[in-house]
C-alpha cells in the first residue's frame, strides 16, 4: 500500500533505542493511511513512548473538514471518554486527602439521592460503571436510540432528575457504560471542593502533571488551533466554550494532543509522580489499575459474562495481550490511550472521524502497536 505522507513531530528518541521494532511503526501507519484512503477517518495523529521517551510521533490528514490545513502536533482534539480517566484521578485525589470515601452512600455527598431506591448506591459504583443508572444511548443496541436523555443536563435540577430515573439493575450487579455517572462525579468534585470542577481539576491535576495542552475550559484559545470533523462538532465546541462547566463535560469534554496523552501515561507509569512532583500516591495508581469488579456486561452486544474493570480505567481485552497487564481508555471521537506498566510503554492515537466504532480504530492498531515491543 502506498502510504499517505506522515509529518514527523518532535520526538525524544528512536524506536531501536527504546527497544521497539521500527517495522511495526510502518505497519501502524499503513493501517492509519488506509483509514484515510477509505475515508473512514479524516486524519490521524499518534505517539508512542517507552521509558519516558517519545520515539514515534506523527500526523497526517487535514485539521478541518472543510479546509486544506494539515493536522499538526499543536492542534487540540477532543478526547471524549478518555476524559473519564482525568475525572477519576480527581475523585481519588479527594479520597487521598480524606475528603471523600468511595464506600460513601452517594446521598452523603448528593442528598438528591436520599430516597430508598438509592440507598445501595455508592460512589465506587459510578467509577466502575456498575451503578445501575441508565447506560449511554445505544449501549443496549436499541433500535430507537433515545438521545433526548442528554437533555436532562440542560436543567438546573439535573442531579435530582437523574436520581429519579429508572435503573437498568441494582448497583454492583452488572457493568453498563454510564456517562451520567461521571457527570455526577464531576458534581461531587464541585460540592466537596466548593469550586468549579473544571478549575479544580486543571489546577490540582493537569497543570502540576505537565499536561499543558489538556483542558476543559476553552477560554480564549483560538478556534483555528482545534481539529474538527463536522459542522455539528463545531457547534458543540461553541456550546462547550459558552458553558465550560456543563455537567456532562466531566465524562467526555476534555481536549488534548497525542504528546499530552504521553504525559498522562507518564503519570501512571511513574506511579503518580511526574518529574519528581507527586500528583497522587503510588497506591492510588495501583488501585486504579486493579480489578474491582468482574460482572456480566451486555457491552454493545458482546455479552461478556466476566467484564473486569478498575477505577476509571479498563484492562485491555485482546487475545495478544496478557489479561490485566495493559490499561487505559478509548473515546467515542475514536481516541485511544493505553499503557503497559511492565514494559514502561504508552501509546495513544487520535483518529478524527464522524463514524461509529470500528475495530480498525481501536483493536487493530492496539495489536500492531504492542507487537513491536522487544524485551532486549
Amino acid at each position: 500500500m502506498a502510504l499517505k505522507s506522515f509529518s514527523q513531530a518532535p520526538a525524544d528518541s528512536k524506536p531501536e533505542a527504546c527497544r521497539y521494532v521500527p517495522d511495526r511503526i510502518r505497519r501502524l501507519e499503513e493501517i492509519f493511511s488506509g483509514l484515510l484512503e477509505s475515508k473512514k477517518a479524516q486524519s490521524a495523529g499518534y505517539a508512542l513512548m517507552r521509558d519516558g521517551k517519545i520515539f514515534a510521533h506523527k500526523f497526517m490528514g487535514p485539521r478541518h473538514y472543510a479546509l486544506d490545513e494539515p493536522y499538526q502536533p499543536h492542534n487540540w482534539r477532543k478526547i471524549a471518554s478518555i476524559t473519564k480517566v482525568i475525572t477519576s484521578l480527581a475523585i481519588l485525589k479527594l479520597v487521598e486527602d480524606g475528603r471523600l470515601l468511595l464506600e460513601f452512600p452517594l446521598a452523603n455527598v448528593l442528598p438528591e439521592f436520599s430516597g430508598p431506591d438509592n440507598s445501595d448506591l455508592r460512589i465506587i459504583h459510578l467509577l466502575t460503571h456498575t451503578s445501575g443508572l441508565p447506560a449511554d444511548p445505544g449501549y443496549f443496541c436499541e433500535k430507537n436510540t433515545n438521545m433526548r436523555i442528554w437533555e436532562i443536563f440542560d436543567e438546573a435540577d439535573w442531579v435530582e432528575g437523574i436520581s429519579s430515573l429508572p435503573r437498568n439493575s441494582s448497583p454492583g450487579l452488572e457493568w453498563a457504560y454510564c456517562s451520567m455517572g461521571f457527570a455526577l462525579l464531576g458534581e461531587i468534585v464541585r460540592r466537596v471542593t466548593g469550586e468549579s470542577w473544571t478549575s479544580w481539576i486543571e489546577r490540582e491535576i493537569l497543570t502540576p502533571a505537565g499536561l499543558r495542552d489538556t483542558f476543559f475550559r476553552i477560554d480564549d484559545r483560538p478556534k483555528d488551533k482545534f481539529c474538527f470533523v463536522s459542522e455539528q462538532e463545531e457547534q458543540k465546541w461553541e456550546k462547550i466554550k459558552a458553558h465550560p462547566d456543563y455537567p456532562l463535560g466531566a465524562a467526555g469534554h476534555a481536549f488534548s494532543t497525542p504528546a499530552d496523552l504521553m504525559a498522562l501515561g507518564k503519570l501512571f507509569l511513574e506511579e503518580g509522580t511526574v518529574n519528581g512532583r507527586r500528583i497522587v500516591g503510588y497506591r492510588t495508581i495501583k488501585a486504579m489499575c486493579s480489578v474491582h469488579v468482574t460482572v456480566p456486561a451486555f457491552h454493545w452486544g458482546d455479552k461478556f459474562p466476566d467484564m473486569s474493570y478498575g477505577l476509571g480505567v479498563s484492562p485491555a481485552r485482546h487475545p495478544l495481550l496478557v489479561p490485566e497487564t495493559v490499561w487505559g481508555h478509548e473515546g467515542a471521537s475514536r481516541a485511544a490511550w493505553w499503557f503497559d506498566p511492565a514494559s514502561s510503554f504508552c501509546a495513544a492515537w487520535l483518529l478524527p472521524t464522524t463514524l461509529d466504532w470500528d475495530p480498525d480504530f481501536c483493536w487493530t492498531p492496539r495489536a500492531v502497536v504492542w507487537s513491536g515491543l522487544c524485551n532486549r
